[in-house]
């Protein structure tokens, strides 16, 4: 480093002018992102996809209460009640942490996930100090992965998402040494990408597959290198395979047979196997043959990276100032676009889910960015101003957005579960109709409950109801505190023949939030005192 400048891999150096106003860029993303991050913390989990999020929050009340931790408890569907679909790894810290600190659940998850999405910088620094953005050159990403509106915002939520990515970043910084190094193919990266990457697939098994990618292709083009160098020993390069890839991949396979073998022990769990839910997670031809979700997936690019006015002049002005291509970008283009087109309906259904894939746009940004900073003369202000730009739209993004569903402490028929939480006894079971098997209510009402799984449109079919009576039938009908029917689920024919099936009564004066609340001892309205 000399003071006139920082030095770059091409000789150049930046004026210090340039480097004062980067690192002041970077300090001030930082303010931003620690503020936008902590907004609402002391809130519900219900102002942003609460039926993810009430999921992961009764997971983890279930190990505080002496549940399971492989079983773990999600008590929407009856009994028994696990239904485990992600390794519960964040699901654990965070009840350690409750536990050992007497701290409310929604914060110590909120802390949690916040926590490693800010670890995520160390192995993403890491990263694109080996793909050649050494110094001051990685700063224009790091930026953009501090202001990115989805980052800022998801990362705050009660989710595995952040978990996930920091260990996918750890697993691709291991893979980047492993072939990379001076020595390559030292053990301790193997090793370190094992375990990385099978905690990264245990996570979330969809938020890794870009990453083991990377492996894959960096390990591969590490053979063709030492074959073409004469240096090529094959079983260093068999461990490396076998441990880095093989292994992570039959961890996490592993994992989904065990898990499906406990959800089929639920009578409805079984619509919930990773066979029965091929669908639902990869999408349909019918969807990709549509211009309506490739419109959707163009929007959300806004989340991404602010504006996708603005991403698109930044592409524009590098390729009419550089003339040239940026093999990393556009690899890391093709590693943001692959994950939606591959579960395709993952990301046109939940707004949270690009959370694995957006940083390739992010570092695609940051890498075209540094590349007009290193432009000769006035022209690396132009640069500057791009990023400026880009942090400006994703401020506003964020504040137009994200701050509006952030913000206010959401709730969801509040009426409604205080209604059944001050009438049935703590700890009892109910019956939800109409309400999916969303978590949400049996969340806020602090409740078990039998729910039906059956998507909404065929939910009028009378086969849906066989796993309902099913989990009412093994649970006991008189441990059945109270009946809840909502919207539509209000005039279902077979609610009379339900309602019988639990002892309920027929007519309710309980009503609220769109609901209909029986209790068997609270006939004619009457509500029952625990």
């Amino acid at each position: 480093m000399h003071l006139s400048g920082i030095e770059t891999e091409l000789g150049q150096s930046y004026p210090p002018a340039i480097v004062r106003t980067l690192w002041l860029l970077a300090l001030l993303s930082l303010v931003f992102s620690f503020y936008a991050t902590t907004v609402g913390f002391h809130n519900s989990l219900l102002d942003f996809h609460g039926f993810r999020q009430a999921q992961t929050e009764m997971a983890v009340d279930s190990m505080l209460h002496g549940g399971s931790f492989l079983r773990y408890e999600t008590p929407v569907l009856g009994p028994p009640w696990s239904i485990p679909f992600e390794f519960p790894l964040y699901q654990g810290i965070v009840a350690k942490l409750a536990q050992t600190f007497s701290t409310r659940i929604e914060e110590t998850g909120h802390f949690v996930s916040i926590l490693f999405y800010y670890l995520c910088f160390f192995p993403l620094a890491s990263i694109l100090s080996r793909i050649g953005l050494r110094g001051v050159r990685m700063v224009p990403a790091l930026i953009l992965f501090a202001t990115s509106p989805v980052y800022v915002f998801v990362s705050h939520l009660f989710l595995i998402e952040s978990t996930a990515l920091f260990f996918s970043l750890l697993y691709a910084d291991q893979m980047f040494r492993l072939v990379l190094d001076k020595k390559p193919w030292r053990f301790r990266h193997v090793a370190a990408g094992a375990v990385f990457g099978s905690l990264a697939g245990l996570v979330k098994a969809t938020t890794f597959p870009p990453f083991l990618g990377i492996g894959v292709c960096l390990i591969a083009w590490g053979i063709w290198r030492d074959r073409e160098d004469g240096k090529l020993k094959r079983a260093a390069v068999t461990i490396a395979s076998v441990f880095s890839v093989v292994l992570p991949v039959a961890v996490v396979l592993s994992w989904t047979h065990f898990a499906d073998g406990v959800k089929a022990q639920n009578p409805s769990g079984v619509y919930l196997i990773s066979k029965a839910l091929t669908a639902w997670n990869f999408g349909t031809l019918a969807q990709r043959l549509t211009l309506r979700p490739y419109l959707h997936f163009l929007n959300n690019v806004n989340n991404h990276l602010g504006n996708i006015g603005v991403a698109a002049v930044v592409l524009a002005v590098y390729i009419w100032l550089c003339r040239r291509w940026n093999r990393t970008a556009v690899a890391c283009l093709l590693l943001y676009a692959a994950p939606t087109l591959v579960f395709f309906n993952l990301h046109w259904v939940h707004e949270y889910y690009p959370y694995a894939n957006a940083i390739f746009l992010v570092v695609a940004a940051g890498v075209l960015i540094t590349a007009m900073m290193e432009l000769p003369g006035r022209r690396a202000w132009i640069g500057v101003a791009l990023l400026m730009l880009e942090v400006a739209a994703c401020g506003f993004r964020y504040f137009t957005h994200y701050y509006p569903i952030q913000s206010p402490n959401a709730q969801v028929r509040p009426a409604a579960a205080a209604l059944v939480d001050s009438t049935t006894p703590p700890g009892s079971v109910i019956v939800i109709l109409g309400l999916y098997w969303s978590p949400e209510f049996p969340y806020q009402c602090h409740r078990r409950a039998i729910m039906d799984v059956a998507p909404k449109d065929v939910q009028a079919e009378a086969w849906w109801v066989g796993p309902m009576e099913r989990g009412i039938s093994i649970e006991g009908p008189r441990n059945i505190a109270a009946f809840v029917a909502c919207d539509a689920g209000r005039h279902w024919p077979r609610l009379p023949i339900l309602l019988r099936d639990t002892e309920m009564p027929q007519e309710t004066n309980l009503h609220a939030d769109g609901c209909d609340i029986y209790e068997r001892s609270a006939a004619n309205g009457i509500p029952a005192t625990p």
